[in-house]
């Protein structure tokens, strides 16, 4: 007993239909009330179809009994005719109704999917869990609720079908709709058992399925495709997809065949019961404890019945196995993220010199046992430039990721204008700051949407855009585009132009010099550029941003000494602090790495 209300149980979570319905019911709950109106109609006008058939069987039996028999047979022939010819313009229009729902439905959840995606913070980025759990979501929708407002429809369909022939079953004999599912319900059973098996199957094998996928990426993609054939990895990285595709296929398969061989002994059980169920009515035919009527309409409804009861059964396992493919999305849908927002944030003072300090702060990723920075104490001046300058794996990026309020820290506070920033909206507080990453996007768009991205809500104003661009020195490569700045960047679109990493790179920096955030970041923003690029970026950087304050992060001589004020970072802690001449005096990793540099640039 306990196992059965332990599978009752499973069942019911797997099959969460009320949560669906609810979701169905609030994209569109005009098209789904018609859809159930047009349902109960179409149900009807069957059966009416139905009925009609019956009373026309029974005035050509007793015809010579009735002499107005010929005149009733010609309405009920005008009759069904025009019931069918109902029955098919209602069955038409109910299709198009339920698929223009699907649609709306699939649509929503399409969209919610990547709502969602942009909403959850980075650390969920840096999670595998949390794209396994994106995979699956990704593979549930949008087809998947569609397949689940069809599913739900055809089941209502059928269900409303077989309560109409099953009545007239019943009117025969009561003893043939109960016995009917009898012989069905084990197939259904089977198929049940067959979606359970296959979603944790999909749960184990998600991990796979995502390398499977990264593998594709690299084989077909543009990103990789130069050093794939430089290193000659084709061949290597092919077999190691189609290993991984064989083994999930034949996994896949040997679920699927034992399920077949369940469901064909359970297809012939039933079968056997059909026609069990028609030697019994014959055989009371032959021995006259039936009409000839009834036993014509049993002829035509007994299939029929069985044929939607058939129908039903496969329609409540595709929809519980199409339902469990949907908890998927709801498991994205229901993920928290872990940075907090303020129940009552402040505004960010406009048109306010404000420093950016960094205070005692520690932080510790979610995953890790070390913390990656210790004891940081930083100050960004408005109108300043700092730089900070470190090895590979000192935590600079961990550094850029709290400042831009990717992360909160473990201990400690970064405040803006005296506020800790958790006061203030994330979203507020992001649009102060203005980041050229190390690892940049190439937008495959236009030159000019890739410097807009830097200000995508505000008012568009091209003669700034310009500028940045020509702080940047990005203007002088795009100039001489024939379309100028409405070129294609990149070559995955038609009419698209690559450029180099280094104008790549001027474009991202024109994107930071178009926003209109306080404080600029450049995570080693230079290190694609020549040095005569660079050296004319720097030279007049501080004309170039105008009154903002930046942070410089660089191993390059030619950008820290323009700096106002240097932190050396080395193990997540401030080692030094201080001007490039101090710095130089010091004995110290600064010195180490620029004392040659300087003495060179001095000579």
């Amino acid at each position: 007993m306990h196992t059965l209300t332990k599978k009752i149980q499973k069942l019911r979570t797997n099959l969460n239909l009320k949560r669906t319905l609810s979701l169905v019911w609030h994209v569109a709950p005009g098209l789904t009330m018609l859809a159930l109106v047009m349902i109960v109609l179409e149900s009807a006008v069957f059966f009416a179809s139905l009925y009609l058939l019956k009373l026309l069987v029974d005035a050509v039996a007793q015809q010579s009994a009735h002499p107005d028999g010929g005149h009733l047979i010609k309405i009920y022939v005008i009759a069904a005719a025009v019931t069918a010819i109902v029955y098919a313009i209602v069955k038409g229009i109910s299709t198009y109704i339920t698929e223009l729902h699907a649609a709306k439905v699939g649509e929503y959840i399409d969209d919610h999917i990547h709502a969602r995606a942009v909403e959850l913070d980075l650390g969920f980025y840096e999670s595998p869990a949390y794209f396994d759990i994106l995979k699956r979501a990704k593979d549930a929708g949008p087809d998947k609720p569609n397949a689940i407002v069809i599913n739900l429809v055809e089941i209502l369909k059928n269900a409303m079908t077989l309560i109409a022939i099953g009545s007239v079953l019943i009117s025969i004999d009561w003893f043939l709709l109960p016995l009917l599912a009898l012989f069905v319900l084990p197939t259904l059973f089977v198929r049940i058992s067959f979606a359970d098996k296959m979603h944790l199957w999909r749960m184990k094998q998600t991990p796979l399925e995502r390398k499977s996928t990264y593998l594709s990426g690299l084989l077909t993609g543009d990103t990789s495709a130069k050093e794939i054939r430089g290193l000659g990895l084709g061949n290597y990285l092919r077999k190691l997809y189609v290993s991984i595709r064989v083994n999930l296929l034949n996994e896949r398969m040997n679920l699927s065949k034992e399920s077949t061989k369940r469901e064909i002994i359970t297809t012939i059980f039933a079968t056997l019961g059909f026609f069990a169920c028609v030697a019994y009515i014959a055989l009371g035919t032959v021995n006259g404890h039936r009409s000839v009527g009834n036993i014509t309409l049993f002829l035509v409804a007994f299939p029929q019945s069985f044929n939607t009861m058939q129908a039903l059964s496969a329609g409540i396992s595709k929809l519980y196995q199409n339902n469990i493919f949907v908890t998927s999305i709801f498991e994205l849908f229901d993920l928290k993220g872990n940075l907090k927002e303020p129940e009552n944030p402040l505004q960010i003072p406009a048109n306010a010199k404000m420093d950016l300090e960094i205070n005692d702060l520690n932080f510790t990723y979610p995953h890790a046992d070390e913390p990656t920075l210790t004891d940081i104490n930083l100050q960004i001046p408005s109108g300043k430039i700092v730089a900070v300058i470190g090895l590979n794996g000192a935590g600079k990026t961990t550094l850029i990721k709290l400042l831009c309020r990717l992360y909160d820290p473990s201990s400690g506070n970064i405040t803006i204008g005296g506020t800790d920033i958790k006061k203030f909206r994330s979203e507020d507080y992001r649009k102060q700051i203005s980041t050229v990453f190390q690892d940049f996007g190439k937008y495959n768009v236009t030159a000019a949407d890739n410097i807009k991205f830097g200000n995508i809500d505000g008012a568009h104003n091209e003669e700034e855009m310009i500028d940045a661009a020509k702080n940047s020195g990005a203007h002088d490569f795009i100039n001489k585009f024939p379309d100028g700045y409405e070129t294609m960047m990149g070559r995955v679109f038609e009419d698209g132009h690559e450029v180099s990493i280094g104008q790549w790179q001027k474009l991202a920096i024109a994107r930071s010099f178009y926003s209109p955030a306080r404080f600029l970041i450049l995570d080693e923003a230079t290190s694609a550029l020549d040095a005569m690029a660079e050296k004319e970026l720097f030279e007049s950087f501080r004309e170039r941003i105008g009154n903002r304050a930046a942070l410089i992060i660089t191993h390059r001589l030619s950008a820290v000494k323009h700096a106002d004020f240097i932190y050396v970072l080395s193990n997540g802690k401030i080692q030094q602090s201080g001007t490039h001449e101090q710095l130089i005096d010091m004995d110290g990793d600064y010195a180490k790495l620029f004392k040659n540099k300087h003495a060179e640039a001095v000579a």
